[in-house]
């Protein structure tokens, strides 16, 4: 019985992805029978060029429960119950979508990896095709598996082999039963899955939707950070800035443009973003205030990242997805963030000089033309707290707060996120069991895996 369940569930959730499947732009959709049945290197590259499964799907969860953003009590009301009921951190809410979404992912790039191991596919091994496809599906997996931890696993810490973990699904087989990992086997496998893709990725690629060895580099500086394992953040954030070091100067763009900056930008090391959520559209998702008065007005990320609103608040404009719907929030890899890993990597080493020499770099490049003073710091520490003050202000947005606010709990931040819906006060204390999300419900009766706790 229960192997029927698993069956049928994979057969849901890849199904589902292939039928949503059809942005003309990025893939000519085949037929379900081809997709599923490749003879060719081309046929499985068409798989992981899939642009609405592999780099559409993103979980949205991330940001709904973070501080970066607030709602009215009237928008409150009006907002879908799953999305009403995530936003103040309801202890039954679940979140069936970006479960679902991320796990097709997941899927996908198990697809790809089995019928590479076939032995039709033998004679390619040696193929730069065949390296860099199998390179892409490992980093899916390895990505996809990151997220779902950020939601699903407590935040790493000395438990972690015996903290429940996530659903790892190596192989597309869908009579493989059902069983949930330990947090530290699912990092050891995101992070052996992205050290593989580092050796088989191209370094550069025809688009950057798809992943090229900086991203694979990226994603193990941001799976490390997650983990507090700064020493190898750093090291693997430093590996990506070999690849690409780009900045984009903030002067050069138009903080009226709505949007201000464009897709594919310099900066952009692999681009994907999140799934849909109707509270971040504008005017209903407003900018918090303390961290809007935050910025400086001569730091010109005020006017590239936010825009007013009629009634004085302000709302979100700055996604490097670089489009003007408002709902498509940039997740990917870019190099200012690999900037700030690898000085806030410094910093805690007692690297202070090295810290600030990265972290200024990056604040010369968003501050208005010779204007810019070059931060200073007593000692590592102040330093540490200048990085993580602008990795705030940079990093708005990007699906990474909500990893930060885990994170840095652990090490006595006391981050305590509130909320006032209706004259009633919602609050999240640190550590609290509720910052690791309920599986889906769905989910949990299909499979039969154990629940986390409340």
């Amino acid at each position: 019985m229960t192997r029927s369940i698993n069956k049928c569930f994979f057969y849901l959730l890849f199904a589902i992805g292939l039928l949503a499947s059809g942005c003309e732009k990025y893939l000519d959709v085949k037929p379900l029978k081809t997709l599923i049945v490749p003879t060719k290197l081309k046929d499985l590259q068409a798989l992981m060029d899939n642009y609405e499964i592999l780099n559409q799907k993103y979980p949205a969860l991330l940001e709904l429960p973070s501080d970066d953003y607030y709602i009215s009590s009237e928008d409150w009301n009006a907002a879908w119950e799953t999305e009403r009921l995530n936003y103040v951190w309801d202890k039954g809410v679940t979140y069936l979508a970006s479960y679902k979404y991320v796990y097709q992912i997941v899927n996908t790039a198990n697809v790809v990896l089995d019928e590479l191991q076939s032995e039709k596919f033998d004679q390619f091994k040696d193929d730069p095709e065949y390296q860099s496809v199998k390179g892409q599906a490992l980093f899916c997996r390895a990505f996809a598996f990151y997220n779902l931890a950020q939601l699903y696993c407590k935040p790493y810490n000395t438990t972690a082999a015996q903290d429940p973990g996530i659903v790892l699904r190596l192989k597309a087989d869908v009579e493989q039963k059902t069983t949930r990992s330990t947090v530290k086997e699912t990092y050891d496998q995101v992070i052996v899955d992205l050290k593989m893709a580092i050796e088989l990725l191209p370094e550069s690629v025809v688009a950057k939707s798809r992943p090229c060895k900086a991203a694979a580099n990226g994603a193990l500086a941001r799976t490390y950070l997650a983990m507090r394992d700064y020493e190898n953040a750093g090291k693997y954030a430093d590996a990506c800035l070999k690849e690409n070091a780009s900045l984009m100067d903030y002067n050069q763009l138009d903080g009226n443009a709505y949007p201000p900056i464009e897709r594919f930008n310099v900066e952009t090391v692999y681009y994907c973003y999140m799934d849909y959520i109707s509270l971040f559209f504008d005017p209903s998702g407003k900018i918090d205030t303390t961290l809007y008065g935050s910025y400086d007005d001569k730091d010109l990320r005020k006017s590239i990242f936010f825009f007013e609103n009629a009634d004085g608040t302000h709302s979100y404009k700055g996604s490097y997805d670089g489009t003007s719907y408002y709902g498509t929030l940039f997740n990917g890899i870019a190099t200012d963030e690999m900037y700030l890993i690898r000085a806030e990597s410094s910093a805690r080493a007692g690297n202070t000089a090295a810290a600030l020499e990265d972290l200024n770099k990056l604040l010369e490049k968003r501050w208005q033309q010779n204007e810019f003073t070059p931060l200073t710091a007593g000692s590592a520490s102040v330093a540490l707290d200048l990085i993580l003050e602008h990795r705030r202000k940079e990093l708005v947005f990007r699906g990474l707060r909500w990893t930060d606010i885990r994170r840095l709990n652990l090490e006595g931040r006391n981050i305590t996120l509130k909320r006032v819906i209706d004259g009633t006060s919602y609050l999240l204390p640190p550590n609290d069991l509720r910052t690791v999300m309920l599986i889906p419900q769905e989910v949990i009766d299909l499979s039969g895996i154990p629940q986390n706790p409340r």
